[in-house]
């Protein structure tokens, strides 16, 4: 038995695709009132906030998909979630974590997520660690800018990023999931190349039709516009971190593992934004 968590999502989505088509068993921790597409997993619910209630839903589980969203106590959210996953007897963690995870990382996402790597790592159960770069779509959330100005405005100076597909990091997944792991892994996940957010915007605009710029602001214009949007406080301070980590070039490696793992390329952002539309 396969369990997922973060089975709604966009990488979960895909992994659930890539999962039964290979035949395989799956079963989705859901939160209470999700609603899963009919004959693609067994449901069944919880509520990852109270891991002490996670042993039951995890009984059974060979395999372990651990993915969560973004949450200000992300770090000690997982370190709940790994402590059922002991209890209940899983044997394999395969966990989405991030490109720079450390638990000494000034960047909060990189040290949540080095934190909860540590919790794995010292629960005994073996790991394979997904670590992927920024991922491919979240160019969807420039499309209102793009639509208004004709501008995707973000403070990351020159910095070049190796995005990666989201439905590559499932298909690493998959395979990890599926595969009787004989060592622990970290996999660095990214695209083929590294891009710097003038030639993205380029490649947006080409797919859309449109003239795109980027346009580079400093982080305290940037901060005061996600604050006016609504976005929270700590959520606002993690974004800005990240892009600090981007304009340092910490988001420039370029690696195979997708194609090592999946024995095709990573999927190119040029071919990427052939899916995007203005709505």
């Amino acid at each position: 038995m396969i369990t997922l968590l973060g089975s709604t999502g966009t990488i979960g989505r895909a992994l659930l695709t890539e999962l039964v088509g290979r035949g395989v068993r799956v079963r989705a921790l859901v939160r209470p009132g999700s609603v899963l597409p009919a004959g693609v997993a067994e449901p069944v619910e919880g509520d990852l906030t109270r891991p002490g209630t996670l042993t039951t839903a995890l009984a059974g589980t060979g395999s372990l998909f651990l993915l969560t969203p973004l949450h200000p106590a992300q770090d000690m959210l997982q370190q709940g979630i790994v402590d059922a996953a002991r209890r209940a007897g899983v044997r394999h963690v395969v966990k989405v974590s991030a490109l720079g995870a450390d638990p000494t990382s000034a960047c909060r996402v990189h040290r949540q997520h080095g934190i909860a790597e540590q919790a794995v790592a010292e629960s005994g159960i073996r790991y394979t660690m997904l670590r992927p770069n920024a991922f491919m779509q979240n160019a969807r959330q420039w499309l209102p800018s793009i639509a208004a100005r004709g501008e995707l405005v973000l403070p990351v100076g020159d910095a070049k990023v190796s995005m990666v597909d989201a439905r590559d990091v499932a298909a690493v997944a998959a395979v990890a999931l599926t595969t009787p792991p004989r060592t622990d892994a970290v996999l660095e996940l990214t695209g083929p190349q590294a891009l710097d957010y003038p030639t993205a915007a380029d490649l947006v605009g080409k797919a859309l039709g449109l003239d795109v710029r980027h346009v580079d602001v400093d982080p305290d214009t940037a901060k005061a516009a996600l604050t006016a949007a609504g976005m929270p406080p700590w959520a606002v301070e993690a974004r800005l971190e990240l892009y600090a980590t981007y304009r340092a070039g910490l988001a420039a490696t370029v690696t195979d593992t997708v194609e090592r793992w999946t024995g095709r390329p990573a999927r190119r952002f040029a071919d990427y934004v052939g899916d995007l539309r203005l709505v």
